[in-house]
């Protein structure tokens, strides 16, 4: 499948360099991912009718992500003090 990330989709005070380090992520883990706005959507037939758990599956990884990005910023807070 392929799928859209902007700041938006992360929540308040997230800035595009945040985005784009979580995409770089996802791509690593082997994910279709592009900066910007549109639809999820299949690009494999083996996908159709499995959106629902190719999309969840998506979703736990990004959740993922962002913490372990929001992780080592506060680490990196830390060590500046």
């Amino acid at each position: 499948m392929k799928f859209y990330i902007t700041e938006q989709n992360m929540g308040g005070g997230i800035m595009r360099k945040q985005a784009e380090q979580v995409i770089e992520m996802l791509r690593k883990k082997g994910w279709d991912v592009d900066y910007g706005v549109g639809k999820n959507r299949a690009t494999d037939v083996s996908e159709f009718g499995r959106e629902d758990a190719i999309q969840d599956a998506f979703s736990q990884e990004f959740m993922n992500c962002i913490a372990l990005i929001e992780q080592a910023e506060a680490e990196a807070e830390t060590e500046n003090r």
